[in-house]
C-alpha cells in the first residue's frame, strides 16, 4: 500500500481562513469593473446616436447572492424621448425584427475578462499581503 505525507497543509489551510472574502470580493470587482465598463462604453461608441445610453453606462454596487458576489456594468434611465437605455443596449446585441444584431457586451466582455482578472487578481493579492503582515 502506498504511503502519502504532506507538510505544511494545516498553514495553508490556517491561512485560507484567515481571508475575509466578504471584504475582499467587494473590493475586487469594484476595482475590476472600471475596466469592463470603458470596453463597454467604447463598444457601444461605435452605434452612437445621442450618447445618452453610453452616458448611462455604469457598474452596480457589488452584491452577493446564494453566495457569489457580483458586479454589472450596464446602462441605467431613460433617455429624453422615455426609452430605457438597457433597452437599446439590448436592440443592439440581439437585434430586432428591423434590425440586425450589433453585439456590444458579448466582445466588450470578451475583451475586459484578461485584464479584469488580472487586476483582481493583484486586489486579492495585495489584501492578502495586508491580512500576512497583521
Amino acid at each position: 500500500m502506498a504511503s502519502f505525507e504532506m507538510e505544511g497543509m494545516d498553514d495553508f489551510m490556517n491561512g485560507l481562513s484567515q481571508i475575509d472574502i466578504d471584504r475582499i470580493a467587494p473590493k475586487m470587482l469594484e476595482e475590476a469593473a472600471p475596466i469592463l465598463e470603458e470596453k463597454v462604453k467604447k463598444r457601444a461608441a461605435e452605434h452612437k446616436d445621442t450618447g445618452s445610453m453610453i452616458a448611462s453606462i455604469k457598474p452596480t454596487k457589488p452584491a452577493n447572492k446564494d453566495n457569489a458576489y457580483r458586479i454589472t456594468v450596464r446602462p441605467t434611465g431613460k433617455d429624453k424621448k422615455g426609452v430605457r437605455n438597457m433597452d437599446k443596449m439590448a436592440y443592439l446585441e440581439f437585434g430586432t425584427n428591423k434590425q440586425a444584431a450589433t453585439p456590444v457586451l458579448s466582445p466588450a466582455v470578451r475583451e475586459a475578462e484578461a485584464p479584469a482578472a488580472e487586476k483582481m487578481q493583484e486586489v486579492f493579492d495585495r489584501e492578502v499581503d495586508y491580512i500576512d503582515n497583521l
